[in-house]
């Protein structure tokens, strides 16, 4: 009776070990990969950056970890709208902000805003 609970456990535990496997992949290793493997700076990698509370740091690392995504057909132009946004921030935080606060437009927050829901919909689950 106890080897047949102990292969159930086993056979359970692989079971799980299998669809974790699946989770941790998102599904799109290829954009899900990368902020799954940095998860503190992909936690707000789809958030504007704000100056005085965002350092340079903080932009470098976002631009650093945008460039490890590989892009789904449907996000590529969204994945290229963000990083040109990361792009002028990180020449224009410390020096001018104000260019950062311009080149966060709308078609910039829309593209954030669809990297971000595949991220959650696709990344996190």
């Amino acid at each position: 009776m106890n080897a047949r609970r102990s292969s159930i456990i086993v056979l359970a535990l692989g079971a799980s070990a299998v669809l974790l496997s699946g989770c941790a992949s998102g599904g799109d290793a290829g954009f899900c990969g990368p902020l799954l493997d940095d998860t503190q700076t992909s936690a707000a990698a789809f958030s504007p950056l704000i100056p005085g509370m965002n350092s340079e740091g903080d932009v470098t690392a976002r631009l650093a970890l945008m460039e490890k995504v590989e892009p789904t057909p449907e996000l590529a132009e969204d994945l290229e709208a963000w990083k040109g946004y990361l792009t002028v921030a990180a020449e224009s935080i410390t020096d001018d902000p104000t260019a950062m606060i311009t080149a966060y437009d709308d078609d910039v927050k829309a593209s954030g805003e669809a990297l971000f829901e595949y991220y959650n919909g696709t990344c996190m689950q």
